[in-house]
């Protein structure tokens, strides 16, 4: 507090904010592959998340969103892009998520 004015804080984490966090972690670890595969920034992809559940549900849940921040037209969600040009198993806070991506030919 200072003066008249007072904050108050809940620290309490929600389904909805654990969701919202894991879905920025899966955003980041995509974004990072994205670079790492020599994708130009506005290239569109196919995008395959495979990991535990509660990662999975997560994903499942804010999947508009992660689709919208990595440039995805899909998102197969507990299997791998068919066809995909690039895989690998990163590290989700102690969990392997596994991503698949495939470019998108919009031509």
């Amino acid at each position: 507090s200072e003066g008249q004015f007072v904050v108050a804080l809940n620290p309490e984490l929600t389904d909805e904010l654990r969701d919202e966090g894991m879905a920025r972690e899966v955003v980041n670890r995509v974004q990072r592959l994205r670079k790492e595969a020599g994708y130009d920034f506005t290239t569109r992809i196919r995008l395959g998340l495979v990991a535990d559940e509660s990662i999975l549900a997560s994903a499942r849940a804010l999947a508009t969103f992660i689709a919208g921040e990595t440039l995805a037209r899909s998102i197969e969600v507990g299997k791998d892009v068919p066809g995909g040009d690039f895989l690998e198993t990163v590290d989700l806070d102690g969990a392997p998520l596994r991503v698949s991506m495939a470019r998108v030919d919009d031509g």
